[in-house]
């Protein structure tokens, strides 16, 4: 009970800490934007020509929000990015505005006040930023599974403190007992006590980061996508002023001046140092997530699931996101010098990790997996500074040449990040801001947030003759600006949907958004089908179907001439391939059964393969496997047998097989090998067990800077 006592009076003195550092925040009324949104060419010719007040590198969600709240406060105001906007962690996050449930787990359990620090901060930040952009931003209830009937007591007085320290406006939580959380969640086990239910915030991170960048281009800031900074501006007293930058579209040079420079260029943040200082100390250490995108039906539409004590001893997590099932894991300790792209091994882990959660009746298969994505999030190397500051989450440094750099942060924690930042430019760089208080947390609202509300999807369904799926999408993703949009919509030649022809019959994606997207700064496909339209993210087979057709319309505003559009189309391919997980990475000899065919049979049924494979898309339908065994002597196709045997040959993709697919298929339909092909199963699942359950680097809570 004294325990209990002792986190009452914590998180007691953790409220009055986090008030106070808003106390006697002026509440300024927000300016009215300077301008229509300009294009890119205009914001290279006003960085060749004007010096700033503030240079930001990096347009994640720290560097975005620095850009806002910079411009907000009349700084003249920069930002280049090496990628597009949002192209880096900040669109891989996983997508929840948290308020940090394991933080506060860790606050209680390790008396920690900068756990509880972070866990008021990130509450009442979830609150500004839903403030900011509520067309981006909305709740959504979050199951929180008991296992064991004495948890029910920890679980309810940890809720409890978490509702009490969140604004008051916040949903409440509540007990649900076995019955009713296998209703709401048919798909998860049966052997649980009961469940809460709680709410965190949800949002869409890379048109949230989008939506900062262009309303800080709208308050007068230059915003530059595919500008990669090179070398570091200095004076006569080494004091760096300004940067270099390379156009990666033309490789054009500009100089960038300016009077303070600002380093938030997130995992990469450690490079930019050492063109400031050769001998630089490691800043950052770089943590790792992988996601994968499954169907809607490993989810409930409306709830999620989140347990963050498995067996393993990581969090997971199921959320419904854009009609799909994200589901993910706790970060893991992995050096930036891997890459970005996901590993086999990592997709097979996650699958595992389901398999714990969802009933045993139902198969996980492989084939489920849509796209599979990961990030690398900075977090802030273990020093004296970090020992010591308020949060233990990010750190705010200023080099020996008066360069700002940040590390470390989190979406819930991105705008308070990036007001201490130009707070620090303020003061370091003796600049005369019109407004010395930042104003994004109280008076702001991003572009398309004023005059949004929940049912305006309705007026475009009346007004402009769009199918309702459609209109609910473009008013949650542009807000009151998606009239704009509507306007552009082609006609659809049929009598309804009168307008608005969809990329894709599966998804709510338009052409108009194409168009939409390159006025707002998609200067690549890849930068479209990722980040633009979430495409990428949610099915990477469907991504590379539309290539074409969203090439062809970015090639009619951008100019590409053919050669250009084919070299996109295959950039984009490779994108896809690589880092959205439609050829992970892997090892051949650890995750795949030996065929059983000798040399002639593998020669007859490849060459079959690649008649039936006319398109070279490199697989072939279920029905032309069916239609293949008829004409290998099989008279009828036994279905229950083959949906067994495609079961433990856990195909890649829904429908379709490749070349191995196809081969071991025949090798047990036709020649009757399935004996062989589920005892090399039950193998490979053995050898599996043991790889994915290896001792994972993973990150401790304390270290995780408020993360899932």
């Amino acid at each position: 009970m004294s325990k209990f006592l002792q986190v009452a009076v914590l998180a007691g003195s953790s409220m009055l800490s986090a008030s106070s550092l808003t106390f006697g925040q002026e509440r300024t009324k927000v300016p009215q934007m300077k301008r229509e949104l300009p294009t890119r060419s205009m914001n290279l010719d006003a960085l060749r020509r004007t010096e700033y007040d503030v240079l930001i590198i990096g347009g994640g969600a720290v560097g975005a929000g620095c850009a806002l709240d910079a411009a907000t406060r009349g700084l003249k105001t920069a930002l280049v990015e090496a990628d597009d906007f949002g192209s880096g962690t900040s669109s891989k996050s996983s997508k929840l505005l948290h308020g940090g449930l394991r933080d506060l787990d860790q606050a209680i359990s390790k008396l920690d006040l900068a756990a509880f620090r972070r866990v008021r901060t990130c509450l009442k930040e979830r609150s500004n930023i839903a403030n900011l952009a509520p067309h981006l931003n909305q709740p959504v209830p979050i199951m929180l599974p008991i296992h064991h009937w004495w948890q029910l007591p920890s679980y309810w007085i940890k809720l409890h403190i978490y509702h009490l320290m969140a604004p008051s406006s916040t949903r409440g939580f509540q007990f649900i007992r076995t019955p009713e959380a296998l209703d709401i969640f048919p798909m998860m086990r049966r052997d649980i006590y009961g469940a809460f239910v709680f709410y965190e915030g949800q949002h869409d991170d890379a048109r949230m980061c989008l939506a900062v960048i262009l309303t800080a281009a709208r308050y007068g800031a230059d915003v530059c996508n595919h500008m990669k900074v090179t070398v570091l501006l200095r004076n006569k007293e080494q004091q760096i002023v300004g940067a270099k930058a390379v156009d990666q579209l033309t490789g054009k040079s500009y100089k960038i001046r300016a009077k303070v420079v600002i380093n938030a260029t997130g995992p990469a943040s450690d490079s930019i140092c050492r063109l400031e200082d050769a001998n630089a100390e490691p800043h950052c250490t770089p943590t790792w997530a992988s996601h994968i995108v499954l169907p809607p039906f490993y989810c409930p539409e409306e709830v999620g699931l989140f347990d963050p004590n498995t067996r393993s001893g990581s969090a997971i997590y199921f959320l419904p996101w854009l009609g799909h099932t994200l589901m993910g894991t706790s970060d893991e300790l992995r050096e930036s010098s891997e890459g970005p792209q996901p590993t086999e091994m990592e997709v097979q882990y996650l699958l595992e990790g389901i398999k714990s959660y969802i009933n045993p009746n139902f198969d996980v298969r492989r084939c489920d997996v849509l796209a599979v994505w990961g990030g690398y999030k900075p977090l802030p190397a273990e020093t004296n500074e970090l020992r010591y500051s308020l949060l233990k989450n990010h750190l705010i440094s200023l080099g020996p040449g008066n360069m700002i750099s940040i590390v470390g942060g989190t979406w819930s924690s991105f705008r308070v990040i990036a007001e201490k930042a130009i707070d620090v430019a303020i003061n370091s760089g003796g600049l005369n801001p019109m407004r010395i208080n930042s104003i994004t947390a109280t008076s702001c609202k991003l572009d398309g947030a004023d005059g949004w509300s929940p049912n305006m999807f309705i007026r475009l369904v009346q007004d402009f003759g769009l199918e309702r799926d459609v209109a609910k999408h473009l008013t949650d993703t542009y807000g009151s600006n998606a009239c704009k949009v509507a306007v552009c919509a082609n006609p659809s030649g049929s009598s309804w949907p009168i307008t608005g022809k969809r990329l894709h019959s599966e998804f709510p994606y338009i052409e108009a958004e194409v168009r939409q997207g390159v006025k707002d700064y998609a200067c690549t496909l890849v930068d479209m089908v990722a980040r633009r339209l979430r495409v990428a993210f949610l099915n990477v087979h469907v991504a590379e179907d539309i290539l074409p057709k969203v090439a062809n319309v970015m090639a009619q505003e951008l100019n590409w001439s053919r050669k250009q559009k084919s070299r996109q189309i295959l950039d984009a391919q490779k994108f896809l391939h690589t880092q959205m997980g439609q050829s992970p990475t892997l090892d051949p000899a650890q995750i795949n059964i030996p065929i059983k065919l000798d040399v002639q049979q593998v020669h007859k049924y490849a060459s079959h393969f690649k008649v039936l494979d006319d398109q070279e898309s490199g697989y072939v339908s279920i029905n032309q496997c069916c239609a293949a065994m008829k004409s290998f002597g099989v008279k009828e196709v036994p279905v229950d047998l083959m949906h067994n045997v495609l079961r433990d040959i856990d195909c890649h993709s829904q429908g379709k097989v490749n070349l191995y697919e196809f081969l071991l298929l025949m090798s047990a339909i036709v020649h009757g090998d399935t004996a062989y092909l589920r005892y090399a199963k039950l193998r490979l699942d053995q050898r599996l067990s043991t790889i994915t359950n290896r001792k994972r680097k993973m990150v401790p809570v304390e270290r995780s800077g408020g993360g899932l």
